[in-house]
């Protein structure tokens, strides 16, 4: 998790980026409030070296991933490839770096199931059999509310990678919870379970 001061220097990063953003930035008569940085904070993200509200539209972008402990901000692709090169970019970067993010899987091998040495991530499409927008979601013991990321009731497949997960169909964790024997480590599932098709508003990985 990022400290408080980590936390303040993100905003203060987002909010550069984004005056200096053609088409995004804020009119000089504004003087955005804490609030209003903060919350821009929270949904903003990199698509080819520009910002934008991930909240609200992902532009031409298929694939976006959300890192905490990697990344300042959530990063988007065109193709899903090009997201796949970046997280092993990211992954190899552990090796570089020992101690810049927690307990990491090796590219090629997989990490215990359980415990301090999982590495929690999943995939989520909006189309059934893994096709159409894909969702990366890397980070552990706190709840993603998919309205953040523009992707609330869109989740039609998943995939699960070595910690188990736990979906609900409000956010914060709130409201039914998927069933839980169907979205344990490995797990991954071409359609939802009945009655949940596009019907997933937050997850948590164990």
């Amino acid at each position: 998790m990022w400290g408080h001061a980590h936390r303040r220097s993100r905003v203060i990063v987002v909010a550069a980026l984004i005056v200096a953003t053609a088409g995004l930035a804020t009119p000089a008569s504004a003087t955005p409030t804490q609030d209003d940085e903060q919350t821009t904070a929270e949904t903003a993200a990199v698509f080819e070296g520009q910002i934008i509200d991930m909240a609200d539209h992902w532009g031409e972008a298929t694939a976006c991933m959300v890192w905490p402990e990697a990344l300042d901000l959530p990063e988007c692709f065109r193709p899903e490839a090009e997201m796949d090169d970046r997280i092993a970019e990211l992954e190899a970067a552990v090796d570089v770096l020992p101690g810049v993010f927690s307990v990491l899987d090796r590219p090629g091998g997989h990490a215990a199931t359980s415990g301090t040495n999982c590495s929690g991530y999943l995939r989520l499409y909006d189309g059934t059999s893994y096709s159409g927008a894909s969702l990366y979601i890397r980070g552990r013991y706190q709840w993603f509310d998919l309205s953040s990321f523009n992707f609330n009731n869109r989740a039609s497949s998943f995939k699960i990678g070595p910690c188990s997960a736990y979906f609900a169909d409000l956010s914060g964790g709130g409201g039914s919870w998927y069933p839980t024997a169907q979205t344990q480590a490995y797990d991954v599932a071409a359609t939802m379970a009945s009655g949940w098709h596009n019907d997933v508003s937050s997850l948590y990985i164990i």
